[in-house]
C-alpha cells in the first residue's frame, strides 16, 4: 500500500495521504501485513438454552455478587448459554449440566476453532469451565472440565487492536 507523508498549508504536518492508495498491499509490504482472522459470517448466537437456563441465571447473580464487571457477567452467560443452546441442546441428547463431560468442552472448543480466532475461541471455553467449576462446587459433585486448558493464541498474536491498547494506555 503506497501511503506518503506530506507536509504543508493544506494539512497538518506528517499527514498521510491516501489519495493514491490501493485496497491491497504492495508486494513490498507483505511483511507488514496481519492475516485476518477467521471469522464465521455474523449470524445470531443461538442463546435459547432451554433446560440449562436456570443455572446460568444463578451463575449470573454468582457472579454479580462477587462484584464482577457487568459486562464481564453478560460475557460470561452468553457464553454458556452459546455452548448450552447451539452445541448441548443441537448435538447432544443432554438436557441436564449433570450430563455434560469433558468431551463435550472439548468438542465445543474444536468447533469454536474451526471458525473463530483462538483467542476467542479460549475466552469461550473459559467462560463455559468457570461455570462448571461454580456449578460442581455448588451440586458437590466432581468439575467435568478439571485440569482442562483453553486454547491460547500463539506466541507474538496480537489479541487486541493495538490502537485500542494505545487508547488504554494514555487514560
Amino acid at each position: 500500500m503506497t501511503c506518503e507523508a506530506r507536509s504543508g498549508a493544506a494539512g497538518y504536518p506528517g499527514e498521510r495521504d491516501f489519495s493514491d492508495s490501493v485496497l491491497g498491499p504492495d508486494a513490498g509490504d507483505e511483511r507488514k501485513t496481519i492475516a485476518a482472522g477467521r471469522r464465521r459470517s455474523p449470524q445470531p448466537k443461538l442463546l435459547e438454552a432451554g433446560p440449562f437456563d436456570a443455572e446460568v441465571g444463578s451463575f449470573r447473580l454468582h457472579l454479580a455478587a462477587e462484584g464482577k464487571a457487568a459486562r464481564t457477567v453478560r460475557n460470561y452467560a452468553e457464553a454458556v448459554r452459546w455452548f448450552a443452546a447451539a452445541y448441548l441442546l443441537r448435538e447432544t441428547n443432554k438436557s441436564r449440566w449433570e450430563q455434560v463431560d469433558r468431551q463435550d468442552v472439548q468438542r465445543w472448543a474444536v468447533w469454536l476453532l474451526g471458525g473463530y480466532s483462538t483467542a476467542y475461541a479460549g475466552n469461550q471455553v473459559r467462560a463455559v469451565r468457570r461455570f462448571l467449576r461454580w456449578l460442581a462446587f455448588e451440586e458437590d459433585r466432581p468439575d467435568p472440565a478439571a485440569g482442562m486448558r483453553a486454547p491460547k493464541p500463539e506466541p507474538g498474536t496480537p489479541t487486541t487492536d493495538p490502537s485500542r491498547s494505545a487508547r488504554v494506555r494514555r487514560s
